[in-house]
C-alpha cells in the first residue's frame, strides 16, 4: 500500500495511504546546516526511539534513482530471505534510504511479509495455548529510514530536480536529513556511524568521545582510535547498484573504518567498484595504474554514458582509486566482494567474515571482543564461521570455558554444533551443572511446551503453561518422571550434583562429570530436544547403556503425549537403539572378548543394570537380537557345557543331553566342559573363586605367558605397585619387591618384546602368599562335579523339565480318560505332583523377583493362584463325590489338562527356532486379527440369531431353547451351513396347517419344531450365508496371510528377544524338576537352618544354595571397566559419527554438484 510520511514537529511521523488512515512512527530531523551537530542527533534518535542494543547493524548502500531490475528474481528474494533471517537470529538494525522505491521497497517488502507472518504466529498461539499464555518473544524489527526529504513532494526548500518519491510504510522508524540531495549523502553515512557510537554510549554505558567526522584519509589513525570504542557493535555497509552518490557514500563508510560488501552482479555502481578492486587486487602494485585507469574509464562510460556527456567521468574514476586506496589496510580488509546468487539466503554467513576481516587483529585478540564474537556467531548459529574466526583466535581456551555461553548453547535450538564444541573444548559439565542451573535450564529453555504438557500428564493439575518451575520439580518430581518412563528409580541425585559442583566429590570428578552428563541428557530428552541429545551421546563414557537408557525414555514419552508426537517419539526411540547398535556391532567386530565385558557389565548409574537387562527392560528387541547378544545368551544357556559329536549324528545332541543326565556314565563320552572355568593350579572349591565381595579374583581369563595379564591380576589383589603409600600396598617388603618384579618384568617385555628375568634384588625375602593362577595343564574333574555341572546347566534344565512335565501331562491324561471308580492313587499323583509344581513357581517366582529379574510378577501370582484353587477343587471334589454331577468333576480334570496342555506350549515352545516365531504370529492372529474379525462379526452374528430364529420357528415356546438353538445357527454358521434347514421332510409336510383359524399360531406346521419356510426364510438365509461364509471368512483368512508376511521379519525379533527372559528362567530354576525338587529345596532349607545357627558363614551359604548358573552371571558382571576402557567407548562412538557424517556428505555430493552445474548454466546464459 503507497503511503506518505510528513514530519511534523511532534515527535513522530504521519503515514497516510489511500485509505486515509494515519498511522504515527517516531522521526528525528537533521537540518539543513552544514555546523550541525550529528552525534547529539544521533543521540536524540537512539533516546527518543528508545530501541534495544544491536548486535549487528547493516547499513544498505544503493541509488535513488539508479536501481534496475535484477537479472535473476532468485537472487533478490535470496537478498529478502537473507536479511529476515538475521532479523530473526538477533537484534539487527536495517539502515537505508526509507524511500518506497528500489531497494529501500524491497527490504520493506520482506519486513512487512515477516510482521504479517509474526501477526498470524502470535493470533495462533493465543488461541493454541491460551490467552493467559505469553506468545513467544521474537527480536524486535528495527528498519530505519535515513530519507533524504529533498526527495520528497514539498518537503524541502529546494526545488525538486526530479520527480517526488514517497517513504516506504513498513519502516519502523525514520531520520529525515534536509539539504540538497548531494550534500545529504554524505551526510547518511556519516549519521549512521554515528548511531552506532551513540547506542554504545546511551544504550550499553561506554563513555562518549570527541566524535567529529574526518575529513580525508589523512585522519585514519585518530579514526581507529576512537572507534575502537564502538567496534563491538558490528556495522556493515553493504552496496546494491547504485549511482554516483552511492560511491560518496562508500568513501565516507571507508574512512570511518566500515567495512563495505560489494554485492557484483546487480548492475551499476557495485559493477564497476566490484571490477575495479578486483582489478586492483590482481594486478597488485606496479606501473599499472595509467593502463588501469584506462580500463576503469572505459567501464564507467558503458555503464554510465551520462558521465561522458556532462563531464564527470574523471572525477568518477578518480573517487573509485580513492575508495580502493581506502580498502587497502595493512591489517584489515575494509572492502569485500561477493556474487549476486541464491546463496544471499545466507547472508549471515556472508556479513559475518567481513566484520571479522575490518578488525585490527588487536582488537580481535582482545578476551572480550572474542566472548563476543563468539556469542554473535552463535545467536547467527554459524558454527563453521566461529571454528574458523574466531576459536582460533582463543588462544587460552576462555570461550570454551564460559558457562554462561555453554548454558546459551544449550538453551537455544539448533546450537547442537555450538554445544559440541564446548564438549570438545573439555569443559567441566560438573563445574557447569547443580540443582539451580539444572532448574533454570528447564525455565528458560526455548519451547517448553512438550515438557509442560508432559508434567500436566504425569501431574494433573499442578503446572501449567505461564508459571515458574519450582525447585522440587528437581529434587522430586524429576526421578518421579524418569521412573514412570524408564523403570529406574532414584537415577538422579541432586545432592550429589550440588556437591560436585563445589568441589565436594562423592567419588572422584571422572565419575562427577559421568553424573552431571547423566542429567544434562535427562533434561535434552524431556525437552524432546533429539538432536541434542544425540550431540550429548558422542561424549558419554557409557554410550551404549546411554543409549538405551534414551531409547527407553523416548518410547515412554510416546505414551504420555498427543497422537500426532507419537510416530515421531518411536522413531527417536529406534534411533537411539540402532545407534547402541551400531555401536556395540563396531566393537564387536574390533574386539568380541571386550564387547561381552561390556554385555556383562553392572553399570552403577543405571540401577546396576546390565546393557542386556535394560535392552529387555525397555523392550528393545532390536538390541536384544544382535548377534553378540545371542551369543552371550547362547552361553548362558550352555552353561559352560557341549556335547561331543558332529551335528547329523544318528542320535541328536539333546538325547544324548538327556541320557547322559538320566544314565550319568555317558557324560565321560558325551558330555565337554568348558575349560576356561577349570584351568588351575591347584585344587579349590568354587567358594575359591570368589572373593569376599562376591566377585572373582580373574574376571577375564588371560593367557598365562602374558606379562600384561601376570601384572594386571597382582593389581587386582594387591593394588597398585607404583603406589607403595596406599593403604591396600601397607604390606611386607617382600610383597612390594614382588611387585617390583613384576612392574620390571612388564616394562621389559613391552620395551623390547623379548623375554626377560626379572629386576633382581639383593634383598631375602619370602613369597607372597599362594594365589590361583592359570596354567596350560587341565586338572580332570571329580565325577560328581561333572554330574553337577551338567544337571545345573540352563540347557539341561529345559530338557529334564519338559521330560518330566510330559510325563506328568501322560499320567494326568490318563486320569482323566479312566473312569471315575479306577483312578483314586492317579489322582493323588497328580494332585502331589501339581502342588509340588506351584511350590516350585512360587519359590522361583520370588527368588526372581527378590533378585530383579524380566518376570511377571502379576502373570505369575494369577497362575499360582490358578492352580491352587483347581488343586483344592479337585480334591475337595473327589473327596465329597456327592457335592456335583460326577461330570462336572471331570470336566473340571479335562478342563485342567487342557490348560496344563496350553501352559506347555507357552513354557517350552519359545525357545524353539522354529516354533518361537510361529507362536508370535499366531499370537498376533488371535489377539489382532481375530478379535476383529470378532468385533466386525459380532453385529451380524447377533442380528441373525433373533431375525432367522423369529422367522423360521415362530412358535417354539421362549425359554433356555429358544436361545440355544438361535446361537447354535448363528455362531456356527462360522464354519459350515445348516443347509438342512431349509429342506421339506415328510415329518413336517405331514403336520402342515392348510387353514390358519389360529391367530397366535404363526408357523406353517403344527409341529413348532419344523422351520416354517418360504421365500423370506431363503432371503435372510442366503444373505447371512454369503457375508459369514463368501466375505467375512475370507476377510478373515485375508487378515491372517496379511500378518504373517507383514510381521515375519518382527517375529524373528520379538523371539530372539523373548529368549533372553526363557533363559533367565531356567538358569534360575533348581537342577531338579517337579517332583524331584523337594529334595532340593530340603537342602536349601537345612543350609538356611544350619546358616542361621552359625554353623555356615553367608558365603558358603550362598555358594551352596544359588543355582550355579547365576553364579556365572554375577561372575562375569562383576568384570571392572578402566579408564583405558572408557576412552575406548567413547573414541568408538566419535568413530561411528565420523563416519555417518561421511555417509551424509557423500549422498548429499550429487545434489550438490547438480546445483553447481545449474548455477553455471544459468551464469553462460546470462
Amino acid at each position: 500500500m503507497e503511503s506518505e510520511v510528513t514530519p511534523n514537529a511532534a515527535g513522530g511521523s504521519s503515514s497516510r495511504d489511500r485509505s486515509s488512515t494515519w498511522t504515527s512512527k517516531p522521526f528525528v530531523v537533521v537540518p539543513n546546516d552544514d555546523a550541525v551537530n550529528l552525534p547529539e542527533i544521533a543521540a536524540a534518535a537512539v533516546k527518543q526511539f528508545a530501541l534495544s542494543s544491536p548486535d549487528i547493524i547493516l547499513t544498505f548502500v544503493s541509488g535513488t534513482r539508479a536501481f534496475g531490475t535484477w537479472k535473476n528474481e532468485d537472487h533478490r528474494a535470496a537478498l529478502q530471505k537473507g536479511i529476515i533471517k538475521i532479523i530473526n537470529a538477533c537484534e539487527t538494525w536495517i539502515l537505508d534510504a526509507g524511500l518506497d522505491y528500489g531497494l529501500s521497497r524491497m527490504i520493506g517488502n520482506a519486513v512487512r511479509d515477516e510482521q504479517r507472518y509474526r501477526k498470524s504466529r502470535k493470533e495462533y498461539e493465543m488461541f493454541a495455548k491460551g490467552h493467559q499464555q505469553q506468545p513467544h518473544s521474537r527480536h524486535s524489527v528495527v528498519l530505519m529510514g535515513i530519507t533524504a526529504t529533498a526527495l520528497l513532494e514539498g518537503k524541502s526548500d529546494q526545488p525538486l530536480q526530479q520527480d517526488p518519491l514517497g517513504t516506504d510504510p513498513s519502516h519502523t522508524h525514520f531520520i529525515f536529513v534536509n539539504g540538497p540531495v548531494e550534500a545529504v549523502a554524505t551526510r547518511q553515512a556519516n549519521l549512521a556511524v554515528e548511531l552506532v557510537h551513540q547506542t554504545m554510549h546511551v544504550l550499553q554505558k561506554i563513555p562518549n568521545s570527541p566524535s567529529n567526522a574526518p575529513s580525508s584519509a589523512a585522519a585514519g589513525e585518530n579514526v581507529s582510535e576512537k572507534l575502537a570504542q564502538h567496534e563491538q557493535i558490528p556495522l556493515v555497509a553493504m552496496l546494491v547498484q547504485g549511482d554516483e552518490t552511492a560511491l560518496d557514500m562508500v568513501e565516507i563508510y571507508l574512512k570511518h573504518g566500515v567495512p563495505v560488501l560489494v554485492v557484483k552482479g546487480t548492475g551499476l555502481m557495485a559493477d564497476v567498484l566490484a571490477f575495479a578492486f578486483e582489478e586492483c587486487k590482481e594486478l597488485g602494485p606496479g606501473p599499472h595504474l595509467e593502463k588501469f585507469r584506462l580500463d576503469m574509464t572505459k567501464h564507467i562510460g558503458r555503464i554510465f554514458p551520462a558521465s561522458v556527456a556532462d563531464g564527470s567521468l574523471e572525477n568518477l574514476c578518480e573517487k573509485l582509486l580513492k575508495c580502493i586506496g581506502l580498502a587497502k589496510q595493512p591489517d584489515k580488509e575494509l572492502m569485500s566482494v561477493i556474487a549476486s546468487s541464491e546463496y544471499l539466503s545466507d547472508l549471515d554467513s556472508i556479513v559475518l567474515p567481513v566484520i571479522f576481516a575490518a578488525r585490527s587483529p588487536s582488537l580481535n585478540a582482545l578476551p572480550q571482543q572474542i566472548s563476543k564474537d563468539f556469542l554473535l556467531t552463535m545467536k547467527l548459529n554459524r558454527p563453521n564461521l566461529a571454528r574458523a574466526n574466531v576459536l582460533r583466535r582463543d588462544y587460552d581456551g576462555v570461550v570454551l570455558a564460559n558457562n554462561e555461553l555453554f548454558e546459551k548453547a544449550l538453551l537455544w535450538l539448533g546450537r547442537e554444533s555450538f554445544v559440541e564444541e564446548f564438549m570438545e573444548g573439555d569443559i567441566a559439565v560438573h563445574k557447569f551443572l547443580n540443582h539451580s542451573s539444572l532448574l533454570r535450564l528447564f525455565r528458560l529453555a526455548d519451547n517448553r511446551d512438550f515438557f509442560v504438557a508432559l508434567l500436566e500428564d504425569i501431574f494433573p493439575g499442578r503446572f501449567s503453561q505461564n508459571e515458574s518451575f519450582e525447585e522440587s520439580l528437581v529434587t522430586v518430581d524429576l526421578n518421579l518422571i524418569i521412573q514412570q518412563l524408564t523403570t529406574l528409580p532414584k537415577f538422579l541425585s541432586m545432592h550429589e550434583l550440588s556437591s560436585n559442583y563445589f568441589g565436594l566429590y562423592a567419588h572422584d570428578a571422572f565419575v562427577a562429570e559421568r553424573k552431571a552428563m547423566n542429567a544434562l541428557m535427562v533434561w535434552a530428552v524431556l525437552m524432546n530436544r533429539f538432536s541434542l541429545a544425540e550431540t550429548l551421546l558422542k561424549f558419554c563414557e557409557d554410550p551404549i547403556p546411554m543409549a538405551l537408557f534414551v531409547s527407553a525414555m523416548f518410547r515412554g514419552l510416546s505414551g504420555h503425549c498427543d497422537a500426532s508426537l507419537t510416530t515421531k517419539l518411536h522413531e527417536q526411540s529406534r534411533n537411539f537403539s540402532m545407534k547402541a547398535i551400531d555401536i556395540l556391532d563396531m566393537s564387536y567386530r574390533e574386539s568380541s572378548e571386550r564387547t561381552f565385558d561390556l554385555l556383562n557389565q553392572k553399570f552403577a548409574d543405571f540401577n546396576n543394570k546390565t546393557p542386556i537387562k535394560m535392552a529387555y527392560e525397555s523392550e528393545n528387541k532390536f538390541f536384544l537380537a544382535h548377534e553378540s547378544c545371542q551369543i552371550w545368551l547362547t552361553r548362558l544357556w550352555e552353561g559352560g557345557i557341549k556335547v561331543y559329536g558332529p551335528t547329523d549324528s544318528l542320535i541328536p545332541s539333546e538325547a544324548k543331553l538327556i541320557i547322559s543326565a538320566l544314565l550319568l556314565f555317558p557324560i565321560n563320552f558325551w558330555i565337554q566342559f568348558d575349560s576356561k572355568e577349570f584351568l588351575k593350579h591347584q585344587e579349590a572349591d568354587n567358594a575359591a573363586d570368589i572373593n569376599e565381595n562376591g566377585s572373582l579374583h580373574n574376571d577375564v581369563p588371560l593367557e598365562q605367558d602374558d606379562p600384561v595379564g601376570l601384572l594386571l591380576r597382582n593389581i587386582s589383589r594387591h593394588g597398585d605397585p607404583m603406589d607403595l603409600s596406599s593403604p591396600k600396598n601397607n604390606e611386607t617388603s617382600e610383597a612390594t619387591l614382588q611387585k617390583l618384579e613384576d612392574l620390571s618384568l612388564l616394562e621389559s617385555r613391552l620395551v623390547s618384546g623379548k623375554p626377560t628375568e626379572p629386576l633382581s634384588l639383593n634383598v631375602p625375602r619370602k613369597r607372597a602368599p599362594p594365589v590361583i593362577r592359570y596354567h596350560r595343564r587341565r586338572k580332570a574333574l571329580p565325577f560328581w562335579r561333572k554330574v553337577y555341572y551338567l544337571w545345573s546347566a540352563p540347557r539341561t534344565k529345559f530338557w529334564m523339565f519338559q521330560l518330566f512335565y510330559w510325563v506328568y501331562l501322560a499320567i494326568f491324561s490318563i486320569a482323566v480318560i479312566l473312569p471315575s471308580c479306577n483312578k483314586t492313587h492317579l489322582d493323588a499323583v497328580i494332585f502331589i505332583w501339581t502342588a509340588f509344581g506351584v511350590i516350585e513357581l512360587g519359590l522361583r517366582t520370588a527368588y526372581q523377583a527378590r533378585h530383579d529379574f524380566p518376570v511377571s510378577i502379576r502373570r505369575r501370582v494369577i497362575e499360582i493362584v490358578v492352580t491352587i484353587v483347581f488343586v483344592l477343587a479337585a480334591v475337595i471334589l473327589r473327596r465329597y463325590s456327592g457335592l456335583v454331577r460326577p461330570l462336572y468333576t471331570r470336566a473340571l480334570f479335562a478342563t485342567g489338562l487342557l490348560y496344563m496342555y496350553y501352559r506347555m506350549i507357552s513354557v517350552f515352545f519359545p525357545m524353539n527356532p522354529d516354533l518361537g516365531p510361529t507362536l508370535y504370529r499366531i499370537k498376533r492372529m488371535i489377539l489382532v486379527d481375530f478379535v476383529s474379525f470378532v468385533r466386525l462379526a459380532f453385529p451380524f452374528i447377533l442380528a441373525n440369531l433373533f431375525v432367522l430364529q423369529a422367522v423360521m420357528y415362530p412358535d417354539v415356546p421362549f425359554g433356555v431353547e429358544t436361545w440355544r438353538q438361535g446361537f447354535h445357527r448363528a455362531f456356527f454358521t462360522l464354519f459350515t451351513a445348516f443347509i438342512q434347514e431349509i429342506d421339506y421332510t415328510p415329518r413336517c409336510e405331514a403336520t402342515r396347517i392348510f387353514n390358519h383359524s389360529d391367530t397366535c399360531w404363526t408357523g406353517d406346521y403344527a409341529d413348532h419344531t419344523c422351520p416354517t419356510l418360504g421365500v423370506i426364510s431363503y432371503v435372510l438365509n442366503i444373505q447371512y450365508w454369503i457375508i459369514m461364509r463368501l466375505i467375512l471368512m475370507v476377510l478373515l483368512s485375508a487378515l491372517f496371510a496379511a500378518t504373517m508376511i507383514k510381521v515375519k521379519e518382527d517375529a524373528e525379533y520379538i523371539f530372539k528377544y523373548q529368549r533372553y527372559s526363557t533363559v533367565l528362567d531356567f538358569a534360575s530354576r533348581s537342577a531338579l524338576p517337579p517332583p524331584l525338587s523337594v529334595v532340593g529345596y530340603l537342602f536349601d532349607w537345612i543350609v538356611a537352618c544350619c546358616a542361621r545357627t552359625k554353623r555356615i558363614d553367608p558365603g558358603h551359604r550362598k555358594q551352596l544354595t544359588q543355582p550355579r548358573s547365576i553364579k556365572l552371571i554375577d561372575r562375569r558382571s562383576a568384570v571392572i571397566r578402566s579408564n583405558e576402557s572408557y576412552s575406548y567407548w567413547m573414541g568408538l562412538t566419535k568413530e561411528y559419527y565420523r563416519k555417518k557424517a561421511e555417509e551424509e556428505r557423500e549422498r548429499k555430493v550429487p545434489a550438490e554438484q547438480l546445483k553447481k552445474l545449474e548455477f553455471m548454466t544459468f551464469d553462460l546464459l546470462v
